[in-house]
């Protein structure tokens, strides 16, 4: 393969993430990133966490390589678009980081560890993470990335970030910086790189998150920056493009205002050298900072001096020669240049270079058909001298030597056979099952990228005047029209041959009876006959116990069904659904993660549940829903034979909602759902009449604390830094003050054993002050905490029932713990244990 594809491959991971400006914007910001050679990096725990304001000043304003680390992908955030928990919550949060950065002009790099949810200590969250662990990417990011200044969201020792895992961060932060540049340190990280100085972007918690002290006199060591700056090319300040980035995270409800006007940002000196006005004081950001440099810096910046918008191909003959000039150059700098410096001859010659595939998914063994096309918008002199393909196939096209006529296509084929072996196209740190705490990753190259590297790239060879060749390298991708949307695109993806899904996460056996269980399959290639079947718990049994499925046609969907007998006492484990044909077995299903503000996004998950048999008694039948932030919580009452509707604003505010004889508000509901707030009079005559009315957990708003349908007075509030108003420990005892309460004695016996097996935490955003009518019916603490008792509240309103709850039932229930459907029974049946 030649040197210069190894290269345009290399940099283009390292290259940023491309800008939403097309044209002469996208070239005028790529001329003026090309006079700078200075870098920073900012580092903090989870998506979100980034001053997306300082991001999209340096990188846009002061043409800065500019990056983020997040040190997790925020599995344990709460969705509030969709139903993802965990891993796919992850998925999408690192997708919407990927979203912001192409707003405002940064990358994006990220750990190995995974938020397990809200921490209260620094020190809970390295010992479940691992200090080396964490230490150890950050290193690696830095050594990779090479920035000049780091930026820290959270403060050194001994500050605080309120978040455990936000201090966690801030606190390895330093050693981070220190680490990196010393050559005895973890050598097989790369190479030593020391950073000028490390700094504290200062922020303090207010009722909105984060702000800067704008307005308070600086201390000592600290340095304040301009950072609202007007770019008339882009036609927005460097703050309004931070609040459209800002609002990508739309799964965290971070939408945010377009500030205008002036906008400074705050910096604490914590290590190396000590800037005194700026950021960059005492960085050489110019091309003298690399031996033999100044050349390349000439060329750019008569092209950047002589650039017409309306001829751009004018400053080609610059260009060409800076890449002359630069291709006597090696190490980092010349490395990362390189690709600015190709998409800035790409623009100016008006190029256009595309590879598309027949298809986006293609079984192991398959055949990928690749259409190129390449297309000359300007009067420049180019021809397509070669083209190759690079990934999960590689080939070396002929040498086709066409010259590109103005505003005329030329198009060429090529086929490329997916390996017989090839791996499913899984996220990377999803290949392997993690321990919930930091993901496993085969290829330690992949260690702090965003995603995965494309299944195939198409690499141009093109001449350009003076026999100059430059590579330049695309994604192969699907595209194609929707009806709605017009012309879309996606990655492509190596997929199961037959995708075998289970159509649910997890199933309950509250009896000793059978239940169905159906499987989904999804030819992926055509032909592909065989037979299904089930892999069981010792003491489970499937029948039939093979089913043939005949699939002839790619794209073919069918549904086979088994009936899944428990064994009569108390049981669980994992069931797999297997599909043999050949000499394959396959146990992967397909999964697509849809939104409009992301990238589809492909998971190929186990085709396995969680089953359980255990004792499960609900009295309730007919149960109202109010859908808050999305949860999977209706879909586990009807595993208990429920009827479960979904109301929306008609039958909240008109309809009959006697018929119901619990009603279930969804976690954030109130947040979410003003027709409910207006709808709590009928409610609570509802509860009046005999009705039992269940409130799930409610965060704070920005307004202060979320309202309550409560009956009587209830206070939420955030009683101390150290978050009293939640347990995060998923394994801390609860305990039962009143054993006998009625709602703890029937349809089922609750006790301690009940709360075995939690995941994630045990409950958010607990009541800290209620009426003395109500009951509070458990208790539990995490470590080195008094006991919180505002996690579960129960009274009696007229002839029904009025429950609080912030326990985590939106996470228990779909993961199949047994003793939280035993206790979610037990409420929606409460009025009827006082009929």
């Amino acid at each position: 393969m030649r040197p210069l594809l190894l290269l345009a491959l290399f940099v283009g991971n390292l290259a940023a993430q491309p800008t939403p400006q097309r044209g002469s914007a996208e070239l005028t910001e790529t001329l003026d990133k090309l006079q700078y050679l200075g870098s920073v990096l900012m580092m903090a725990a989870h998506p979100d966490d980034e001053n997306t304001a300082v991001i999209s000043y340096l990188a846009r304003g002061r043409h800065m390589r500019t990056a983020y680390l997040s040190a997790n992908r925020g599995e344990g955030g709460q969705n509030l678009i969709g139903t993802e928990q965990g891993p796919l919550m992850g998925m999408i949060r690192t997708q919407e980081l990927l979203a912001a950065r192409r707003v405002d002009g940064g990358e994006q790099f990220f750990t190995r560890v995974i938020d397990f949810g809200y921490s209260k200590t620094p020190e809970e969250a390295l010992k479940l993470w691992g200090r080396d662990v964490l230490l150890g990417d950050m290193v690696r990011v830095i050594r990779q990335f090479q920035p000049d200044v780091i930026i820290a969201r959270f403060a050194p020792p001994p500050g605080s970030g309120g978040h455990g895992q936000h201090t966690a961060v801030g606190h390895t932060g330093p050693a981070a910086f220190e680490a990196a540049g010393d050559p005895n340190f973890r050598p097989e990280l790369g190479e030593p790189w020391q950073a000028k100085r490390y700094l504290w972007n200062i922020f303090q918690f207010g009722r909105g998150g984060p702000r800067a002290l704008r307005d308070e006199p600086l201390k000592e060591h600290q340095i304040r920056i301009e950072i609202g700056d007007y770019d008339p090319v882009l036609g927005k300040s460097y703050a309004e493009i931070a609040g459209e980035s800002r609002s990508m995270h739309r799964s965290q409800a971070m939408g945010s205002s377009q500030s205008k006007g002036r906008v400074t940002a705050d910096f604490q000196h914590v290590a190396g050298d000590e800037a005194t006005q700026d950021l960059f004081d005492g960085v050489d950001t110019s091309w003298g900072r690399i031996s033999g440099g100044e050349t390349v810096g000439e060329h750019l910046a008569a092209a950047r001096k002589d650039y017409d918008p309306r001829k751009p191909s004018k400053i080609l003959p610059h260009l060409l020669a800076a890449w002359t000039a630069l291709g006597k150059l090696d190490g980092h700098w010349p490395t990362v240049k390189r690709h600015e410096l190709a998409r800035a001859i790409e623009l100016a010659s008006g190029l256009w270079l595309d590879a598309t595939a027949s298809d986006w998914a293609f079984a192991p063994g398959e055949t990928i058909n690749v259409r190129w096309t390449a297309l000359n918008r300007s009067d420049a002199k180019v021809e397509w001298a070669q083209g190759s393909l690079l990934g999960v196939g590689a080939v070396d096209g002929p040498a086709l030597n066409k010259p590109l006529e103005y505003n005329r296509s030329v198009e060429e084929t090529a086929a490329v056979q997916v390996p017989a072996d090839a791996a499913y196209s899984q996220p990377p740190w999803m290949r392997e099952k993690s321990n919930g705490f930091v993901y496993k990753l085969d290829d330690p190259a992949l260690i702090g990228k965003p995603e995965a590297p494309p299944v195939l790239t198409a690499v141009f060879q093109m001449h350009f005047a003076g026999g100059i060749e430059i590579p330049i390298s695309k994604p192969v991708l699907y595209r194609w029209v929707d009806r709605s949307f017009g012309e879309r695109q996606r990655a492509l993806q190596i997929v199961p041959p037959v995708a075998v899904s289970l159509t649910r996460d997890n199933l309950i056996f509250p009896t000793g009876e059978s239940r169905p269980v159906a499987v989904q399959l999804e030819a992926n290639m055509a032909n592909a006959n065989g037979s299904v079947s089930l892999k069981l718990p010792k003491g489970w049994r499937a029948t039939p116990s093979s089913i043939p499925a005949s699939l002839a046609k790619r794209g073919q969907k069918s549904v086979v069904e088994f009936t899944v007998t428990p064994p009569a006492t108390t049981s669980g484990g994992t069931l797999r659904a297997v599909y043999r044909f050949s000499d394959q077995e396959i146990s992967t299903g397909m999964l697509a993660i849809e939104y409009d503000h992301i990238p589809i996004q492909m998971v190929y998950p186990p085709a396995e549940m969680r089953i359980e048999r255990t004792d499960v008694k609900m009295l309730s039948k007919s149960i109202g829903y109010v859908m808050g932030a999305g949860d999977k919580i209706p879909e586990a009452l009807r595993e208990l034979g429920a009827e479960v509707a979904l109301l929306d604003s008609t039958d909240l505010s008109a309809g009959d909602l006697s018929r119901y004889d619990a009603i279930v508000a969804g976690v954030r509901a109130l947040n979410t759902r003003p027709d409910l707030i207006a709808a709590k009079d009928r409610l609570l005559e509802y509860v009046e009449q005999g009705g039992t009315l269940i409130e799930q957990y409610n965060t704070f708003g920005r307004r202060g604390p979320p309202p309550s349908l409560s009956p009587y007075p209830v206070k939420h509030e955030r009683m101390s830094r150290a978050r009293t108003d939640r347990v995060t420990d998923e394994g801390a005892r609860v305990t039962l003050p009143l054993p006998d309460h009625a709602l703890l004695q029937a349809p089922n016996r609750i006790t301690e054993k009940d709360f075995d097996g939690w995941v994630q935490e045990r409950g958010l955003y607990f009541m800290g002050e209620w009426d003395e009518r109500f009951d509070s019916l458990f208790e539990s603490n995490d470590e080195g905490q008094e006991p919180t008792k505002g996690g579960m509240l129960y009274v009696r309103h007229g002839k029904g029932v009025y429950i609080f709850s912030g326990y985590s039932w939106f996470r228990q229930l779909p993961a199949g713990v047994p003793g939280a459907y035993r206790i979610f029974a037990n409420m929606v049946s409460a009025s009827k244990l006082t009929e």
